[in-house]
C-alpha cells in the first residue's frame, strides 16, 4: 500500500518533465513532491523525505516569485 505512493510520485514527476510551461511544471513537480513526502513519512524513508521537502519550497519560492503582485495593476487612476 505504501508503495503505491512511491509510483504515484514517480509517474507524476515523469508527468512533469513534459510540460513546456515552467509554471505547469512546477505545479506538478509539486504534486509529486507532497507524493514523495507521503512516501517517505509512511516508509519511512527520511532522505525521500527530506528532498521532497525541499524541493516543495524551491518550488513554491519560485512559484510566489512569478506571481503577479496586487499593487502592480496597470490601471491608470493617477492623479
Amino acid at each position: 500500500m505504501v508503495d503505491i505512493f512511491g509510483y504515484l510520485a514517480v509517474g507524476i514527476g515523469l508527468f512533469a518533465v513534459t510540460k513546456k510551461s515552467i509554471l505547469s511544471f512546477r505545479l506538478w513537480h509539486v504534486v509529486s513532491c507532497l507524493c514523495y513526502i507521503v512516501y517517505g513519512v509512511l516508509n519511512p524513508a527520511y532522505p525521500v523525505l527530506a528532498s521532497g521537502a525541499l524541493f516543495v519550497v524551491i518550488h513554491l519560492y519560485h512559484l510566489n516569485k512569478t506571481r503577479p503582485s496586487r499593487g502592480n495593476k496597470n490601471t491608470s487612476h493617477d492623479p
